[in-house]
């Protein structure tokens, strides 16, 4: 009987991962921070890969992104006058920088637990469904539509970007809008996610040859012990 089950179960979970993997068009994320300053990127996805480009108030070390959701790998292409690319391992880096604290409010985690409400909405063709949270510091209002673009995998390194607020957590579905208020500061960000799907040229994620590649996934594994990395990484990395 167990074996019956698992033989049904399996290609349904197969089929799920391949509708995840095998999303192809553009997502659009729109951030604006306390300071009523609005991030803009450019996501676009071709099954496990990713390329982010911030179009508007974004770091301007970088002209863009390019991430291999399969293999974990992040590649951080320079603004053309420096023409240097930097991989790293994209959890190792989250991570390191969660617990050695690089960036001023970068937790891998963020404070704030959703919980899933019975409210729903419909809105530019999104059937939405409404989440609540709230600790000592922030309270917020989530809104997770189903589609197959993988937003909550990107939501750790969009926030690194500054380019996301604390909306994160174990929603069934994908954030679309987000609304989080600082009870300190008094101050609000919000959150506007859109999803065409279209087809993504595959030269979108082709690295320039012709740039210099340092290796730091290799260099944060060698040097993991070393009170050096901290410095290294906070003056190549500068996020």
């Amino acid at each position: 009987m167990k074996k019956a089950l698992l033989l049904l179960v399996l290609p349904l979970l197969s089929v799920v991962m391949y509708a995840q993997s095998a999303f192809e068009g553009t997502i659009n994320v729109y951030y604006t921070n306390e300071k009523s300053s609005t991030v803009a990127c450019e996501i676009k996805v071709k099954g496990s890969e990713v390329y982010i480009k911030q179009n508007e108030n974004g770091n301007p070390k970088y002209d863009r992104f390019v991430i291999n959701l399969a293999t974990r790998e992040l590649f951080t292409i320079s603004a053309r006058d420096k023409r240097v690319i930097i991989k790293y391992h994209l959890d190792s880096l989250l991570a390191y920088y969660s617990t050695n604290k690089l960036k001023e409010g970068f937790e891998l985690k963020p404070a704030v637990s959703f919980t899933v409400t019975d409210k729903t909405k419909k809105e530019n063709g999104w059937e939405l469904v409404k989440y609540t949270g709230e600790n000592d510091q922030r309270k917020g209002t989530v809104w997770v539509g189903q589609t197959a673009a993988p937003i909550n995998q990107l939501i750790p390194f969009l926030r690194l970007l500054g380019n996301w607020n604390d909306a994160e957590g174990n929603f069934k579905g994908q954030v679309i809008e987000a609304d989080i208020s600082n009870k300190q500061s008094k101050k609000d960000t919000r959150i506007i996610v859109s999803v065409t799907t279209e087809p993504v040229a595959k030269e979108m994620f082709i690295l320039p040859k012709t740039y210099l590649q340092k290796d730091f996934a290799k260099l944060m594994d060698e040097m993991r012990t070393s009170k050096d990395l901290k410095t290294i990484i906070q003056t190549f990395a500068e996020f």
